[in-house]
């Protein structure tokens, strides 16, 4: 009579679980990845959303464009409604974007607007988007 065999289900049960348990760690890890890529999209879609805030209320206010002239980082100097537009926009980039900063340039009608953030999927690397319009 043959002997029976011992252990063989045990086994390939082990085996698997192993399988799955290798197959559970790679879904984690692209749910992981795909978190920390929605995440970095939506502050770049926020960024864009800003400057386009800030071209829009420098188009609001034409006549005042030249005051609108503000450097990357810097804090907003002097009254107005053009100062007033930028210390909220400066005070919205700051709660809405990690480390978020903004500035814009201005040469004759071309306002170049510049948003800038740290990227948390990379330490230390910044991330900047720019909107350029003529008025």
């Amino acid at each position: 009579m043959p002997k029976p065999q011992c252990g063989v289900s045990l086994l390939e049960s082990l085996i698997a679980l192993l399988v799955l348990s290798i197959g559970l760690l790679g879904v984690v890890g692209l749910q992981t990845q795909s978190l920390m890529h929605n995440r970095a999209a939506y502050f770049e879609t926020q960024a864009t959303n800003m400057a386009q805030d800030m071209l829009d209320r420098i188009r609001a206010n034409p006549d005042q464009t030249a005051a609108y002239a503000l450097s990357v980082g810097s804090t907003v100097l002097g009254n107005g409604l053009a100062a007033n537009d930028q210390s909220e926009w400066v005070e919205d980039l700051a709660s809405a974007l990690p480390d978020g900063e903004g500035g814009v340039a201005i040469n004759n009608r071309r306002v170049n607007v510049t948003v800038r953030w740290t990227d948390a999927s990379a330490p230390g690397n910044t991330r900047q988007i720019q909107l350029v319009s003529e008025l």
